[in-house]
């Protein structure tokens, strides 16, 4: 029966070693996974903090803006975290003689158009400006909040004084 010696020599094979060699690369690749899925749930968590802080501060400081988030991007292991959006306002009267009249040619804009400017007339107009904020994080948290866009928005809250010096 020379099969048999063949399922014997491959028995012992396994249990001299070789499953060894395959036990430890899958257990080194779990605990690689682990950590990483560990180091990106910092970036998640200051992801949501930045937006909540981006969100509690507009509504500070222009209560009649609507803010939308739509975008966010975290910098490596979420120490530094961008979130972008529009904020949106009633339109002023400044901004509506500036506003572009919405096309009405039924040659150029289709057979629709009369009637989607009539409707878009009817309701209150407002008025989207881009919007982004910075947040900075450390191991205790966060250090720091500001705002890049709108130009408003970044003069109400710059810092009082702060010098740098690369030297």
């Amino acid at each position: 029966m020379p099969g048999a010696d063949g399922y014997a020599t491959m028995a012992v094979a396994l249990n001299d070693g070789i499953s060894m060699k395959i036990r430890t690369p899958v257990i080194a690749c779990c605990m690689v996974a682990a950590a990483l899925s560990a180091g990106c749930a910092a970036v998640y968590k200051n992801t949501s903090a930045c937006e909540q802080a981006m969100r509690q501060s507009a509504s500070e400081l222009s209560a009649a803006d609507t803010l939308q988030i739509t975008h966010a991007g975290a910098a490596i292991h979420g120490s530094r975290v961008v979130v972008e959006g529009t904020l949106a306002h009633p339109q002023t009267a400044s901004e509506a003689a500036v506003a572009k009249a919405p096309n009405t040619n039924i040659i150029e804009a289709g057979l629709l158009a009369p009637l989607t400017a009539a409707f878009a007339r009817s309701g209150p107009q407002k008025t989207a400006v881009p919007a982004a904020a910075e947040c900075t994080y450390d191991a205790s948290g966060q250090t720091s909040f500001r705002w890049l866009a709108p130009a408003r928005l970044v003069k109400d809250t710059a810092p009082a004084d702060e010098s740098h010096s690369d030297e």
